[in-house]
């Protein structure tokens, strides 16, 4: 499916600015795709944030340096009364800073003191800190900042052929492939995939090891894995473990147990890993 046409107009579809066909085909395209639906999610928390009033002093500097940036390229206003989300950084993050009374902060970022993610960067941060209420909406949230786009096994090998992974049918313990994702991580390509099992899920994500991993407030720690050497952040029940050989960092989210169900999922998805060549990071 695709899902860049698709995110462009979720705006306009949360504002009913969309005519009654384009209604119904993105109202359909969101009953099957799990990530445009957590975009859309994410578009109504932005939503009900901003409409809750905020008690914060902004800097009179800023309008100006909003006005500056949005000068540079057009933008269609909003009809009075509607809010227009934009897929541009800019306006993007701008809701965001206001929604939290981030008034100084905003200003430096809007002055070219910040970015919403550097170049190659992970952010796992996005992951982690959502974790406690909602481990598979915390993951599509993770999948949305980075721009995932649905896709297939065979799809991902051709779209990352310079990563090492396997996305099976079945994992080990009754797991079994949901969905496949593209990702981007600055101009380096990434892969991700949910496996299910009843209620419960493993979340799995490849890039290369060259990425930069930004994991918020949360601290990783060496593990062992098998027979390998890895790094493990744990949040409440949930591990997101990284094991990492020459050309892939190998991610996995789940609730397994790490000395006895996870190394052999870990097989599965690093087919290639060899006992001589993992690296920690």
């Amino acid at each position: 499916m695709d899902c860049h046409r698709f995110q462009a107009r979720l705006g306009l579809y949360w504002d009913d600015e969309v005519s009654p066909d384009e209604r119904r085909e993105v109202g359909e395209h969101l009953d099957a795709c799990a990530v445009c639906s957590a975009e859309l999610d994410e578009i109504r928390s932005i939503a009900r944030d901003l409409a809750a009033p905020a008690d914060v002093a902004v800097p009179g500097a800023l309008w100006s340096a909003i006005e500056h940036r949005l000068d540079r390229k057009p933008v269609r206003i909003a009809r009075e009364g509607s809010i227009q989300f934009f897929r541009t950084p800019v306006a993007k993050a701008a809701a965001v800073m206001f929604a939290a009374g981030l008034g100084l902060w905003a200003f430096g970022w809007l002055d070219g003191g910040a970015t919403r993610v550097t170049a190659s960067q992970v952010d796992f941060g996005v992951l982690l800190d959502a974790l406690p209420v909602d481990a598979r909406k915390a993951f599509m949230k993770f999948l949305v900042f980075h721009d995932a786009r649905e896709s297939s096994p065979h799809g991902a090998r051709q779209y990352a052929p310079d990563l090492n992974f396997g996305l099976p049918e079945d994992l080990p313990g009754g797991f079994r492939l949901e969905e496949v994702y593209l990702l981007r991580f600055g101009k380096l390509p990434g892969v991700a995939a949910t496996y299910g099992r009843d209620d419960d899920f493993v979340g799995v994500v490849f890039h290369e090891p060259t990425c930069q991993e930004n994991f918020g407030m949360h601290r990783d720690y060496p593990c062992d894995i098998g027979k390998h050497k890895a790094q493990k952040v744990s949040v409440g029940e949930w591990r997101l473990v990284h094991l990492t050989d020459p050309t892939t960092c190998h991610c996995v989210l789940s609730r397994l147990d790490e000395h006895d169900e996870l190394p052999s999922v870990m097989s599965a998805v690093a087919p290639k890993l060899t006992t001589s060549s993992p690296h920690e990071h």
